[in-house]
């Protein structure tokens, strides 16, 4: 079997992008920085009144841990990725895209529709993901191969995981094969009102399992019920062993083993802000597997979710060893 730096699981999704203006959002109860699970009728519906304002949508294979997965491959390296997609056209561009992006894609399939996230971007970069789950829901144990994961440095699982039961489960196994094969557990927290849903989950997680969490300020306030961000990450540092807790425009905060490290922020232009959190998971744990510093981790992720932000589109799409060494001076 071969060797993976990280082995994500997550919700393969068709990723539909769509710059709109703040009133596209206010007519219809929408809110910023949100994740809005809907039927497949709800989203045609907005698709629908795109087009009616014809206000374009661009199409691209994505899902935050296929994001992530995909950056550490853009920066050399090695990773798998597991979801379920349906046995339909749009399964069968997702499998196709994700093996043309250098991630090996172990899915499972099912017969229904695959997975769809419609992206409302404004004019400010902040995004609305209006997401239809479609086969995602169904994924079971048996589409996360053991194999992979005891050939795998980490197991990177999100919170968009813990919306069906079916996955929960899956997810559930999941976590016991990577305890009983030492292989630690990174947890992205997600969406705030994914936290909201299932708080108490969570928790126990991260006290159980969990040897490293992503997550911005909101989320870790959400969960944690306080506004305190030193009191934030002191809770979260003591169960588990890395805490990345980014922090917008005002840079991140990485704690690791006892230590504490800030990533100042970076001067950049806002253009579209999706993907930004998976960038900076992908540029951290590409470091953390490759013996780069905390530290350093924190710079390539900060320095790739920047160029992320200044781009349309939820991943780089230059050259991502040539954009390291340029900002950062650190060959990989």
């Amino acid at each position: 079997m071969e060797k993976f730096d990280v082995y994500g699981v997550c919700n393969p999704l068709i990723d539909l992008l769509s710059h709109i203006p703040d009133s596209f959002l206010n007519e219809r109860g929408l809110e910023k920085n949100s994740m809005n699970l809907m039927s497949l009728e709800d989203q045609q519906t907005l698709l629908m009144a795109l087009a009616a304002q014809r206000l374009s949508v661009e199409f691209a294979a994505g899902g935050s841990g296929a994001n992530s997965m995909i950056g550490i491959a853009q920066l050399g390296g090695r990773t798998a990725f597991t979801g379920k997609i349906g046995k339909d056209e749009h399964g069968r561009i997702y499998r196709e895209k994700l093996e043309d992006s250098g991630v090996h894609a172990s899915l499972g399939e099912g017969d229904g529709v695959t997975g769809s996230s419609l992206i409302l971007v404004s004019d400010d970069g902040a995004r609305a993901m209006n997401t239809y789950l479609g086969m995602c829901q169904e994924l079971v144990s048996t589409d996360i191969d053991p194999e992979i994961i005891q050939s795998s440095k980490c197991l990177y699982l999100t919170g968009y995981l813990w919306d069906t039961e079916s996955q929960k489960n899956a997810v559930r196994i999941a976590l016991e094969e990577a305890r009983k094969r030492n292989v630690k557990v990174a947890l992205s927290l997600s969406d705030p009102f994914c936290v909201i849903r299932h708080q108490a989950d969570f928790r126990e997680l991260l006290e159980g399992y969990a040897s490293m969490v992503f997550c911005n300020q909101e989320e870790a306030f959400t969960l944690l019920d306080t506004n305190v961000t030193q009191k934030a990450v002191e809770i979260l540092s003591n169960w588990t062993e890395t805490v990345v807790l980014t922090l917008g425009a005002n840079g991140a905060l990485i704690a690791h083993q006892g230590e504490t490290y800030y990533i100042d922020p970076m001067p950049i232009k806002v253009e579209d802000s999706t993907g930004a959190g998976d960038a900076f998971a992908a540029g951290f744990l590409y470091g953390m597997t490759h013996e780069l510093s905390p530290l350093d981790s924190g710079r390539i992720g900060a320095t790739l979710a920047g160029a992320v932000i200044e781009q349309t589109g939820p991943r780089y799409q230059g050259h991502a060893h040539s954009l390291i060494r340029e900002k950062l001076g650190i060959k990989l």
